[in-house]
């Protein structure tokens, strides 16, 4: 079933949008400067007042409905009826307390829906809701709201941000929906999954939090204390005995975060630790590729190739930049084995 908003794809810009009526004199564009950057809200309202209630909001706030069009059959003849996707729900550009005010002065028993977690009016960011107004004008079909609380899609999704195309900057789950990869995302306490989002690129939050940590720290001079809980167990866990193509491009994207982690202790001076990653890393990424590379297959290696010689390159530059001598020649030597026990990773 597709879905329409109120607004048509012309007015759904950062400059013009107030419920499907678009206006291009100075005192609209005026009013629509002042208002660029507010927040957003919502209230839900009996559904026979919706458009007599938006129609009097419109007159002082940018107001957004998000419609739905429904066939029926009447007498063998297809009939056209557009109603809100959801009964009743108007979303408000502006502060809270402005919007209530108004709602207090013309309606009665109207109030702003509250956030759970907070106890106050839920409030919409505009770079969050912008880009949900503009995917509703052109690709309506890509919006649905979801019945269940954001924290329900939490387990087995990983929390991801999006960086590129019109929804770069929102944060949430990649979660397949009717065969259709979604970001499920949280606004205002509503659940809303966006569809269509396999062109744009992600990036894992919960890593790139930790990797700024590990940046920063460098300049505290606290590494220790955020590196103290990796550890050989937890990197074993990426190594398995790979069979085809995909599985050699897990393996590998799966280490990239701990080389990145040695390169950290390497720019810190830590050598010692940057080389008990780095060890273990090489032997365990042979030990997953041993099988099917002493059969001779044709699985393409060159991922996990390219990954081991760069954790390779900074186990050298341990061994030659390592001040001590019993440290060094452990390290060289730990290295000359995994050369010879599994050249085909290198």
């Amino acid at each position: 079933m597709p879905l329409y908003s109120t607004d048509t794809p012309s007015c759904a810009d950062e400059s013009n949008l107030n419920n499907g009526h678009c206006s291009n004199g100075p005192e609209q564009n005026n009013v629509s400067a002042r208002r660029a950057g507010l927040p957003w809200c919502y209230i839900f309202a009996h559904r026979a007042k919706v458009e007599w209630i938006a129609e009097k909001l419109s007159r002082e706030f940018r107001v957004f409905i998000h419609k739905t069009v429904v066939y029926t059959k009447k007498k063998n003849r297809l009939k056209k009826k557009e109603q809100p996707t959801i009964s009743g729900l108007i979303f408000i550009q502006g502060e809270t307390t402005v919007v209530q005010s108004f709602l207090n002065r013309n309606f009665i028993s109207l109030y702003l829906v509250k956030d759970c977690s907070t106890g106050l009016p839920a409030v919409i960011p505009h770079r969050m809701m912008l880009p949900f107004m503009q995917i509703a004008g052109v690709s309506p079909n890509r919006v649905r709201f979801m019945p269940h609380p954001f924290g329900y899609y939490a387990p087995g999704h990983v929390l991801v941000r999006i960086t590129s195309g019109p929804l770069a900057g929102l944060e949430g789950y990649q979660v397949r929906i009717s065969r259709d990869k979604c970001l499920v995302t949280s606004m205002g306490g509503m659940t809303v999954a966006i569809g269509g989002v396999c062109k744009e690129t992600f990036e894992n939050v919960e890593e790139y939090v930790r990797l700024r940590q590990i940046q920063q720290s460098l300049e505290t001079g606290q590494l220790a204390e955020v590196l103290e809980e990796f550890s050989v167990s937890e990197l074993e866990s990426c190594f398995f005995s790979v069979q085809n193509d995909l599985d050699v491009v897990a393996v590998a994207k799966s280490l990239d975060k701990w080389v990145s982690k040695a390169g950290y202790l390497l720019m810190a001076g830590d050598h010692s630790g940057a080389a008990s990653i780095l060890l273990p890393l090489l032997d365990g990424a042979g030990r997953s590729v041993k099988d099917i590379a002493c059969t001779g297959s044709r699985v393409n290696l060159k991922p996990l190739s390219d990954t081991c010689r760069e954790a390779d390159s900074m186990l050298e530059t341990c061994c030659t930049d390592m001040a001590e001598e019993d440290h060094r020649l452990h390290i060289a030597s730990e290295r000359q084995s995994l050369l010879a026990r599994h050249p085909y990773i290198f």
